[in-house]
């Protein structure tokens, strides 16, 4: 899951990463604590966020 920790999650979802490892995907996003002002996601790092702000 290293190089999944550093990508954006829009990134990872033109790849298919939501379905082929929903698991490791909701790692990403639980607990939450960023959002994305581009496109309104949120992550736990805000590394893996476009437009990241602190929730």
């Amino acid at each position: 899951m290293s190089d999944t920790a550093e990508k954006t999650l829009c990134a990872l979802q033109e790849e298919g990463f939501i379905e082929s490892d929903t698991r490791a995907f909701k790692k990403l996003i639980q607990p939450a604590a960023h959002f994305c002002k581009n496109c309104g996601r949120s992550a736990v790092s805000d590394k893996n966020l476009c437009k990241p702000e602190k929730l």
